[in-house]
């Protein structure tokens, strides 16, 4: 108990940079999302993986919380998390990376961020911590009320989440809307923010896709079932986001791993009747698992006829690769 003491005591009173603003919110949004990933079981290991589910949380707290001129920036406070005098944030690095830093020693980019580093690591104490439903709940108490004290009886999960603004532009715009709001956020925003707001909106619309082709294969039929972290069936691009800046889900199809990397290859194509098509120039040479057996089949789609692929990107796949 005298431990988890002085953890409480580190995690409110956490070392925050200071600004016209006043202090920054970002280490207290971060844990507060971590806290929100335990609760909904996305993380049930003591290895916090910069996800972009925790990003989404991240965000959503953020809007919710944070009504300073304060600029959202999720790598940051997972890099300097490590610096607390608590000791209970270690980042793992993935082998043989090093951190690329600024001339002031904080981390360079989102990107950067999920390139070298693998997780962050918890103190023991701190990990029962958050294991445990009620000292968890005594915990984000804490934490609203050392620093968002307006907000310490407040439920936040009611609050609308601000990544369905996203979501909805994902699901509903116009592709041609879509990406001129993309393209906008490119131009008027910094490096960093950019990074982070691609980085929240692929997520959206990967987990916009799996969920309305129900986490299914559109050509294999593969479905399996474990845990909420982990999915069978990639979102896969039509025609490849870098290409088009289109995140609609209209430009995407849920497809197995091997199935997708046979799409982006041109291995495979899909027509205007949504049938399988198997390039003429692929040689099949296994026995069991036959690719020509997908020739001809039917692809599975969404329940909404609004969310099928479009046939306007499909076309533009068949001509990429000469179907």
């Amino acid at each position: 108990m005298q431990n988890m003491g002085k953890l409480n005591d580190s995690i409110t009173c956490l070392n925050r940079g200071v600004s016209k603003y006043g202090p920054a919110p970002h280490k207290p949004i971060l844990l507060l999302a971590v806290i929100e990933s335990f609760h909904y079981g996305e993380i049930i290991t003591n290895w916090i993986e910069p996800t972009g589910e925790l990003l989404v949380h991240f965000r959503n707290l953020w809007d919710q919380l944070v009504h300073t001129g304060h600029t959202p920036n999720f790598s940051l406070p997972f890099f300097h998390l490590k610096n607390e005098k608590g000791k209970f944030w270690e980042l793992i690095t993935f082998p043989g990376k090093n951190l690329p830093v600024t001339n002031s020693n904080s981390i360079k980019s989102y990107r950067a961020l999920v390139n070298c580093v693998a997780a962050a690591k918890l103190s023991e104490e701190f990990f029962l911590q958050l294991m445990d439903p009620m000292q968890r709940e005594i915990l984000r108490q804490n934490i609203l009320s050392a620093y968002f004290p307006k907000h310490k009886n407040a439920e936040l999960s009611q609050v609308p989440a601000a990544s369905q603004e996203i979501q909805n532009e994902i699901l509903f715009d116009p592709a041609h809307n879509y990406v001129r709001k993309v393209k906008r956020i490119i131009k008027e925003k910094s490096k960093a923010e950019v990074e982070e707001e691609l980085a929240l909106r692929s997520h959206m619309f990967r987990k916009g896709v799996k969920q309305h082709y129900k986490h299914q294969c559109a050509i294999t039929g593969l479905r399996i079932q474990f845990s909420l972290s982990v999915s069978m069936v990639d979102a896969c691009h039509i025609i490849p986001f870098a290409e088009t800046h289109d995140d609609t889900i209209t430009n995407g199809i849920a497809l197995s791993p091997t199935i997708h990397r046979a799409f982006d290859s041109g291995l495979i194509s899909i027509s205007d009747d949504y049938t399988v098509l198997v390039h003429k120039k692929v040689q099949d040479h296994s026995h069991n698992i036959a690719f020509q057996q997908l020739h001809n089949k039917q692809v599975f789609l969404p329940e909404q006829e609004a969310f099928f692929p479009s046939l306007e990107r499909l076309k533009q796949h068949r001509k990429k690769f000469n179907f």
